[in-house]
């Protein structure tokens, strides 16, 4: 069929042209996705527009011969594309549109263009569904099977047509009969049976809507026939032999969709083989969600029509369906979920048909023979859990009642709910069985009979430990016992909050929960349980009375809520125990009601409020008195329950053996009780119950059970100790008894358990005797010696060495209380001593900690120890415990750690404990002594520590000891005698690297003040330099030094204050640590500088040290303090202080540089320094040779610049340099720019010659001096000390080519930020000028720019002499100077516009030499800085003075617009809008205008350079030259917000100049396609861009006669440019032709 006839005008025969360029590109293998997307952008531009022309010339190139598929697609896709804008294809001719189907319908032979050929399709269907199915109708051909996407597309119609396709069904479905034995391979059976679902569905609708429909007589069984044979073939031929799973699921699919549209007898003749063949395929392919969906429709389609033909094949269904239901779904993969709800759908569909063969099969699977082998296959654990799943299900089915089949699941889930022998069954069971239970409670199906064992399944997964284990086999998602645990206790909850009637359910048997050992996990979700069924009723009314043993008692309940109550901060829903607790204490006796109602509100509170800090003592010590407190007011009403209270604590022991902190709070709670009992029986039965339970290798079981045998001391010491007393003899003789048997276990134990035996006997024997009264104490404390004593021989365990430890304490207390000698002292400080050395050199224990404690105990009793004993014992500590490291330098590990210890204290408690200890002992010494001979004594052992290596070692040093002086001991007489050593050494701390030990060592030095004074002298000084010392800076600050000084010197006198300074100068002088001998230094000096006169007769010794070291000292802040102490000295004593030479070599030795800053500081000496240097600089010759290439600088130069740089650097000259700074500044920058590539003189002879290494090592040094670096140095300095801004160009200043504009932005920096006496400046520079040096006069020139750009000088006559001095150098030989005097003219616009007008022709005259200038240097060329110049001036000149040079200014700035240098273009441009703003006069105007035409193609493709600061300047010119141009559209333009695009903003200009300029179009495009072969592909792309813009302005304007002809092969061959960006504008200005 022959393509419509379009007409043959220009227009439309260029758009043909145009279509096939662009099409033809598209073939190009080069092309990315930008430019190829820009091509489809422009054809489908054009077809929106002109659809009638673009649509026949795409199908016309599609039959050329050599078209690719790249190019088809782009055809389709566009014609796809214009055909779905607005309503095109509702006008779109048919001839035309019947071409655009047969095109589609031949693509879709096409592998490359099947999909879009069936989407166009599709598209076209909507309006010409007919011609569509009439084309789609002749892909039917006899003996030929059509394409996958052909029945996809015939899917696609009917879905998107259903009312203009089903005529055509009858056809498509009689076609497509003969074709099913042809469909072999998999993809082309999937297409068909998904367009046989879309038919069905297709048809269903469209009979569901029959009032809309065209055809309402139209009905389903119209179409039976063919449905029916579809069905037939499908089912039989190909659903029995499928194989892949995808298909399988599509032929179910299409299986299931046809059964609804095919005759109800067809159906029942098929049924039973299309049942068999949807569970063979759910068999074969299990995880397909349309398979098993499939299924589900399959099975209520035959439900509802045939049931009869399922129940034969039930038992084989079943099988199946179940199988798929035990497989674990993954809920990551959406499909796989579905797929598994349609089979508990299944099995839903099933039981409303065959209930009781659906329950039987079920219940089969929870049979004991099933799960015993769950422990050994997984296989059968997911068949349970799957049977769990789906009786769920069942139950929880709305409709559907399973009331019926209660009883039987309740004893089907027996051998899982109680099994009897037990079995070990799987979480995902457990987890699976709670689930249910929740169901059937909810669903009202538990009754009074089944539901105890029931809940007793739940509460015990509730007490299953929360450990993170899982208990699943592999294959099932694993469920760990805290998730088990927290799906169960949430199961709990909701029996009790949500389903209705449980009470009588719960109610008492929960409470038989709480007493029970194997539920001690469950209790708190129990209370919390009963604590809400509180509220609803009386929960204790439920329990029963008379029936003693089925339910415990209230005494029961209350002791062991009791226990469990001490560790709530450890569990959840401690709030809900605590209440539990209070409703069972208020109704044991209205004697405590009161009490306690107001107590645990407090105890709630406390928990709330320490959550974050819980201090587990206080908790314990709360509770412990609150039951003491009500076993006190029992016992004076009713102590007969005081005793039975006991007698349950006793008995519950055994509960807590897994739960060790609990038993050690019952031990404490049963000490309390036993403290108040009375009855014999029951305190030896329950003291029986604490031994023969405690288990020694728990150190919290040890303490407990040694605190509960302390507490019952108070009232039964006596039988105690009796019973230690046996214990403690049998061990001495090796043999045991039988309460040892008791004590031990009962059982032959290994060594280490003998130990912790032992151990916890000891501590028995410690809290005894603390407990017990005291006469009692007294009267058997030589029998408890006897029995303890043998316990120390021979002590090695940790356990058993901290009992001893506490004994030897406790028991020193005791009797320190009573003021009683001991006996055994000497020999219990031995062992202690001994328990110290044989600690091992790491902190792993607290054994230190005691023993050193218990020596001070030991020590404090009478009589007195004599004081060497103690001095050793000092030592031993010392030597013990200040090497051991500190908390945070701690590098043991865990396993490092004594493993009884480790649950005992960490290892800051025990650090801390440590030095506690020690500081105690040493305490307690000065208090036994109270003499400075005790004082001396511990700072002699001390020292060794105050001065050590280690940081932490000084500190704590420190800390002791500034403890020791703190404590009440200390006293005048005692410090007094040591007062000046002892200053000393805390001053050297003073200034220690840490800053901790500087805090602690002036916090020592107040504490000395304050004792030495007795409080009179007390000076807040002291706490304001403790503060202060924290400073990084203290160290270094000579306040903080002198302030230090002044602390200590002011507490001193006459000889105390001579030993203080010898301290400081023979000990802190020498110090190690450079920082702590600087700050002595600086110590030293504020103490020489006021106390000068006691320590004057040793000045000459300490000069002449202090000199001789300053030169080798290698530290610099112990060489500045060594110079304070001499400044000091000369400040007393002048002749002491040398004469500095001049003549030093350079550069200055550091300690000769540093001597002269600090004798620079004296104005008189600074002031005749400085005179004789600017001489120097001024007057001498700067150069010894000079040779063409080489130029060496005179050493009296260099002397002069290093002493300078010092000089400047000294303190208190800032005045005297602010004073001579016009005279130093000049000559300082002349001369830094003369040394710019000049080489260092040679040293003098003398130094050659010289034998002496040193000095001669220092003189040859001059080689390596930078002349240059030293001037800009000592330039540097000058301006830091002047307290005038820095700039950063001092780097510039050292380059040979940049060095010039350093010194310009210097001088700017300079001039702008002091005020300076700008004539002396100007009359200084005016020498250099003509100088024979280059650097010299571009310096001077330099400064001059500076100067002006600074709106300086202020006086018209040296502003007037500046002008001249600029307008003689603008023609210098050197380019350099000429630049400079350009800027500097230029600057003159910061001077108003009378000043310019003042000087125009200067102005004038330097700026068009600039212009003129031919030194292109880029940036730095005088055209440049010329451009720069003008473009300030223009605005404030007279305008009158430039009108005859306008055209001129603009004419020479031609060459600057094609710049390489885009900043040079941005400035020309800008340049430019100045120049058109200052024209004035038509005939100017006129002129300039048509200057703007000749330039108008350059602005406009420079309004999207390359760099944004172009683009910017572009536009603000266009703004610029608007007033010129009186364009309102241009205006339009430019009135929209910056971020409009370039091609936009283009095409607003473009309609502007072509309605207000069309003559001028042909010239605007005759200059653009010049550009078209630019190197800058920016320009390019560009270029086209504009080129499309003005040809469719030029076409609009009915001018395309005059464009020139080869414009459109132009942009055609531009479509193969090598880059991409040009590519895309070119394809995108082809678009825009028309």
């Amino acid at each position: 069929m022959d393509l419509p006839e379009t007409p043959k005008d220009a227009i439309n025969l260029d758009i043909q042209k145009i279509i096939s360029a662009l099409v033809e590109a598209e073939n190009d293998k080069e092309k990315d996705d930008s430019v190829k997307s820009q091509i489809s952008n422009s054809v489908y531009a054009l077809g929106i527009k002109h659809p009638s022309s673009v649509i026949p010339a795409l199908l016309a190139y599609r039959k050329q011969q050599h078209i690719s598929r790249q190019q088809k697609l782009l055809i389709l896709t566009t014609i796809n594309s214009i055909i779905d804008h607005a309503d095109l294809l509702s006008k779109l001719d048919e001839k035309l549109a019947i071409y655009i189907i047969e095109a589609a319908v031949a693509s879709l032979n096409d592998k490359e263009l099947v999909e879009i050929g069936s989407d166009l399709l599709v598209s076209m269907s909507r309006n010409f569904c007919i011609e569509v199915m009439k084309q789609m109708l002749n892909l039917f051909q006899p003996g030929i099977l059509p394409t996958v996407t052909t029945f996809q597309t015939f899917g696609r119609i009917f879905s998107a047509n259903v009312y203009d396709s089903i005529p055509f069904l009858s056809a498509v479905l009689s076609m497509l009969i003969p074709m099913l034995p042809e469909a072999k391979n998999e993809p082309i059976r999937k297409a068909i049976c998904s367009a046989v679902s879309q038919f069905s569905e297709a048809l269903l609708e469209y009979v569901a809507n029959e009032n809309e429909a065209p055809d309402p007589s139209v009905k389903i069984s119209f179409y039976s026939h063919e449905f029916n044979a579809i069905f037939e073939y499908i089912l039989n031929n190909w659903l029995a032999k499928v194989r892949d799973p995808e298909l399988a699921s599509y032929v179910l699919h299409a299986l299931s969709s046809v059964a609804r549209v095919i005759s109800k007898e067809k159906l029942q003749e098929q049924a039973e083989r299309l049942l068999s063949s949807a569970v063979a395929i759910v068999r074969r392919h299990p995880h397909e969600s349309n398979a098993t969906a499939g299924l589900a429709v399959v099975l209520e389609i035959l439900a509802s029509n045939v049931r009869s033909t399922l129940e034969p094949q039930l038992d084989g269904l079943i099988d199946v369906i179940f199988a798929q239901a035990c497989a674990p779904p993954d809920y990551s993969k959406p499909m796989g979920v579905k797929s598994h709800n349609e089979v508990l759908r299944c099995f839903a569909i099933l039981h409303l048909n065959f209930p009781d063969k659906i329950i039987s099969f079920l219940f089969g699977k929870l049979s004991p023979n099933v799960l015993k082998m769950t422990v050994n296959k997984d296989a059968t654990d997911r068949t349970v859990v799957g049977a769990l799943t789906i009786i769920n299900k069942l139950v929880n089915q709305q409709d559907v009642s399973f009331s019926f089949y209660v009883t039987p699941l309740l004893k089907a889930l027996d051998p899982i709910v109680s099994p009897t022998p037990p079995v070990a069954l799987s979480n995902n069971i457990k987890l699976s069985v709670g689930q249910l239970i929740l169901t059937l409670a909810d669903r009202q199906y538990l009754t009074l009979e089944n539901s105890p064992q029931l809940i007793e399944f739940v509460i015990r997964q509730c007490a299953v430990p929360a450990t993170t284990i899982p208990r699943s086999p592999s294959g099932l998602e694993s469920i760990t016992d805290e998730a088990l645990r927290a799906s169960c206790e949430n199961v709990l909850h909701l029996l009790t909050t949500t389903v209705q009637g449980m009470e009588s359910h719960l109610l008492p048997s929960l409470f038989d929960f709480v007493v029970d050992g194997r539920y001690t996990e469950a209790v708190r979700t129990v209370a919390r349980c009963l604590c809400h069924l509180n509220t609803k009723q009386d929960i204790f009314a439920s329990l029963p009375n008379g029936i003693p043993g089925k339910h415990p008692t209230l005494l029961e309940l209350f002791t062991r809520l009791f226990v469990l109550s001490g560790s709530v901060a450890e569990k959840a829903d401690d709030e809900a125990l605590l209440r539990l607790l209070q409703l069972v204490a208020t109704r044991i006796s209205d004697v405590i009601k009161e009490l306690w109602d107001g107590t645990i509100d407090e105890l709630e509170v406390f928990v709330k409020t320490t959550a974050d800090r819980w201090d587990e003592k206080a908790w314990h010590e709360s509770l412990l008195k609150l039951l003491n407190t009500s076993l006190r007011d029992l016992r004076n009403v009713e102590p007969d329950l005081v005793n039975r209270i006991t007698e349950c604590f006793a008995s519950q022991i055994t509960l807590y053996t897994e739960y060790p902190n609990e038993k050690a709070f019952l031990y404490l709670a049963l000490g309390s009780a036993l403290e108040i009992a009375n009855d014999p029986l029951v305190v030896n039965k329950a003291l029986d119950g604490i031994f023969s339970n405690v288990f020694h290798q728990k150190l919290t079981e040890r303490q407990a059970c040694a605190a509960a045998t302390g507490h019952a001391s108070a009232s039964h010491f006596d039988l105690i100790l009796s019973k230690l007393d046996g214990f403690s003899s049998k061990e001495s003789h090796g043999k045991r008894s039988s309460f040892l048997n008791i004590f031990s276990g009962g059982k032959d134990k290994q060594d280490n358990m003998d130990e912790k035996t032992k151990a916890t006997m000891v501590l028995c024997y410690a809290h005894a005797v603390v407990g017990a009264p005291k006469p009692l104490v007294l009267a058997r404390i030589d029998d408890i010696m006897r029995s303890i004593m043998p316990l120390f021989v021979g002590a090695k365990d940790f356990a058993t060495k901290h009992a001893l430890c506490r004994l030897t304490e406790m028991l020193a207390k005791t009797l320190r209380e009573t003021n009683t000698p001991l006996e055994k002292r000497a020999n219990l400080m031995f062992h202690m001593k001994d328990f110290v050395k044989s600690e091992p050199s790491e902190l792993r224990s607290s054994v230190r900690a005691l023993a050193i404690t218990a020596c001070s105990e030991l020590a404090l009793l009478p009589p007195k120890i004599p004081m060497e004993e103690m001095e050793d014992a000092l030592l031993l500590f010392c030597n013990n415990v200040f090497p051991l490291l500190p908390p945070r330098h701690d590098s043991a590990s865990p396993m490092q750690l004594d493993l009884t210890n480790n649950a005992y204290l960490n290892y800051e408690v025990l650090w801390e404990a440590t030095c506690t200890a020690l500081t105690e002992f040493m305490i307690t010494m000065i208090r036994i002594y109270r003499n400075s001979e005790a004082l001396t004594a511990l700072l002699k052992t001390l020292k060794p520590f105050l001065e050590s290596d280690s940081d932490h070692e000084r500190y704590h040093s420190l800390v002791t000891l500034y403890r020791v002086v703190q404590s009440d001991a200390m006293s005048e007489l005692i410090i007094s005698p040591v007062l000046g050593m002892l200053s000393g050494m805390m001053a050297t701390r003073a200034v220690d690297p840490d800053a901790r030990c500087r805090e602690t060592a002036l916090q020592c030095g107040s504490q000395i003040a304050a004792v030495a004074t007795m409080n009179k002298d007390a000076d807040e000084g002291w706490t304001e330099a403790a503060k202060s010392s924290w400073l990084k800076e203290s160290l270094t600050s000579h306040a903080y030094a002198t302030k230090v000084a002044g602390l200590f010197f002011k507490i001193l006198e006459g000889e105390q204050l001579l030993k203080y300074v010898r301290q400081l100068y023979y000990q802190g002088l020498m110090e190690k640590r450079v920082l702590t001998a600087a700050g002595i230094g600086a110590i030293l000096q504020a103490t020489l500088k006021h106390k000068y006169g006691p320590v004057s007769g040793q000045s000459v010794e300490i000069v002449a040290g202090l000199l001789y070291a300053l030169k080798f000292l290698k530290e610099s802040t112990v060489k500045v303090a060594v110079e304070g102490c001499i400044r000091a000295i000369a400040e007393h004593d002048t002749n002491i202080v040398a004469q500095v030479l001049m003549n030093q070599p350079v550069p200055l030795h550091a300690s000769v540089a540093d001597l002269w800053r600090s004798l620079g500081a004296v104005p008189a000496f600074a002031s005749v320094l400085l005179v004789h240097c600017l001489d120097a600089l001024r007057n001498g010759p700067l150069f010894a040779e000079v040779h063409p290439s080489v130029k060496c600088v005179s050493l009296p130069v260099l002397q002069s610049l290093a002493v300078l740089t010092e000089l400047f650097q000294a303190s208190g000259n800032v005045e005297l340099l602010q004073a001579n700074f016009a005279d130093i500044f000049p000559v300082l920058m002349v001369t830094a720019a003369a040394m710019v590539g000049a080489q260092p003189p040679k040293p003098p002879f003398v130094a050659i010659a010289s034998e002496n290494s040193a000095v001669d090592a220092e003189w040859k040094q001059v080689y390596k001096v930078n002349p240059s670096r030293l001037a800009v140095d000592c330039l540097k300095q000058l301006l830091k000390n002047t307290n005038s801004v820095v700039p950063i160009s001092f780097e510039m200043m050292e380059d040979t080519g940049m060095y010039a504009e350093g010194l310009y932005v210097t001088s700017k920096c300079v001039f702008q930020s002091v005020d300076i006496n700008t004539g002396k400046i100007v009359s200084n520079l005016a020498p250099y000028l003509d100088l024979e040096i280059d650097a010299q006069r571009a310096a001077a020139v330099a400064m001059y720019a500076a100067m002006l750009e600074s709106k300086k000088p202020s006086n018209h006559s040296q502003l007037a002499m500046v002008v001249n001095h600029l307008g003689t150098k603008s023609s210098d030989q050197a380019s350099v100077v000429r630049i400079f005097c350009i800027r500097g003219i230029g600057s003159l616009s910061n001077f108003g516009p009378d000043m310019v007008d003042a000087h125009a022709p200067v102005i004038l005259k330097v700026i068009l030499a600039g212009l003129d200038d031919s030194a292109d240097n880029g940036m730095t060329s005088a055209p440049v800085e010329a451009m720069k110049a003008l473009n300030r001036i223009i605005p404030i000149i007279d305008r009158s003075r430039i009108q005859d040079d306008l055209i001129s200014f603009a004419l020479r700035l031609r060459p600057s617009f094609e710049s390489d240098t885009p900043m040079i273009r941005g400035m020309a441009f800008a340049l430019f809008g100045q120049l058109a703003a200052a024209a004035e006069g038509d005939h100017i105007k006129e002129a300039f205008v048509q200057e703007i035409h000749n330039l108008m193609v350059i602005l406009l493709l420079h309004l999207n350079d390359e760099y944004i600061e172009v683009s910017l300047s572009t536009k603000a010119v266009f703004r610029l030259l608007l007033p010129l141009m009186k364009s309102e559209g241009m205006n339009n333009a430019f009135s929209y917000p910056d971020g409009i695009t370039y091609g936009r903003l283009l095409r607003l200009l473009c309609t502007s100049l072509g309605t207000e300029h069309p003559d001028k179009i042909p010239m605007y495009i005759n200059l653009v396609i010049g550009y078209f072969r630019s190197e800058s592909a920016a320009m390019r792309s560009n270029a086209a861009l504009l080129a499309g813009n003005l040809v469719s302005q030029a076409t609009a304007a009915n001018e395309k006669n005059a464009l020139p002809g080869h414009i459109y092969p132009s942009l055609v061959q531009m479509l193969s440019d090598k880059d991409a960006t040009v590519r895309l504008r070119a394809a995108e200005a082809l678009g825009m032709l028309y």
